[in-house]
């Protein structure tokens, strides 16, 4: 797990009213990380009249961090590349020919 998929899911157990669309980077020092993560409330007229958000207000769109449904999480994951050689389970050499 990446330490932005971390913030995600951090964010999302703190805030459960809220729904996390992504998170970018905005520092880092010796030791931490910082990530802002961008939440919608879900429950907001504005948010359900939009049509490019109100697919979050369905119950496909809950904790997405969560679930891994996050462009972070999906990185992490490995489902960036959609090509059968690029499995990593159960082996790394296992989808190779």
């Amino acid at each position: 797990m990446s330490y932005k998929w971390i913030a995600e899911q951090r964010v999302a157990r703190k805030y459960t009213n809220l729904e996390v669309l992504n998170s970018y980077p905005i520092g880092k020092d010796g030791i931490f990380y910082f990530y802002e993560v961008i939440c919608v409330d879900p429950s907001k007229p504005e948010i359900k009249s939009d049509k490019q958000l109100s697919w979050i207000t369905k119950s496909a769109g809950k904790k997405r961090a969560l679930r891994g449904l996050t462009s972070a999480a999906k990185k992490s994951r490995g489902l960036r590349n959609k090509h059968p050689t690029s499995k990593v389970r159960p082996s790394v050499r296992a989808g190779k020919d």
